[in-house]
């Protein structure tokens, strides 16, 4: 017999072999995720610690559209970083934006697939074994 916990259900139904084969399913699924981020993560080669965002600044350029007053400024993503107390910013790649996001992305995975383990683990663990002499279970 399968044990009936509730683990992260409001309803406290009895489990079956259905839900270990969905946890299992759901298992395989968050692990490829969870190697997709991985593996983008480990392809980055240099970044800076920094925080990336975007600004709207104006080019330069005394005839485009936002050299006017009220002209539209063009994006711009951006790296702002202290060095020697001083905000440095400059323009770059997208490395440290990918990173951060492969690392919270990877953060999010690790959590469903603790979370996932933990519902396959209620829906796996059995009952104590009953007693031959007593008839009741053992504890």
């Amino acid at each position: 017999m399968r044990s009936t916990s509730k683990v992260n259900s409001p309803k406290s139904a009895p489990l079956s072999g259905g839900d270990a084969s969905r946890q299992r399913q759901l298992l395989d699924r968050l692990s490829v995720e969870y190697a997709r981020h991985a593996r983008e993560l480990l392809r980055l080669r240099e970044s800076i610690n920094g925080s990336v965002y975007e600004i709207h600044t104006r080019c330069g350029n005394a005839t485009c559209h936002c050299a006017k007053p009220d002209g539209v400024r063009h994006p711009a993503t951006v790296l702002s970083w202290s060095e020697d107390g001083k905000t440095r910013i400059r323009r770059l790649t997208e490395n440290y934006r990918r990173l951060r996001q492969s690392r919270a992305s990877l953060v999010k995975l690790h959590r469903e697939i603790l979370a996932a383990v933990d519902r396959l683990e209620q829906v796996l663990r059995l009952p104590p074994p009953v007693s031959p002499a007593t008839g009741k279970n053992r504890t």
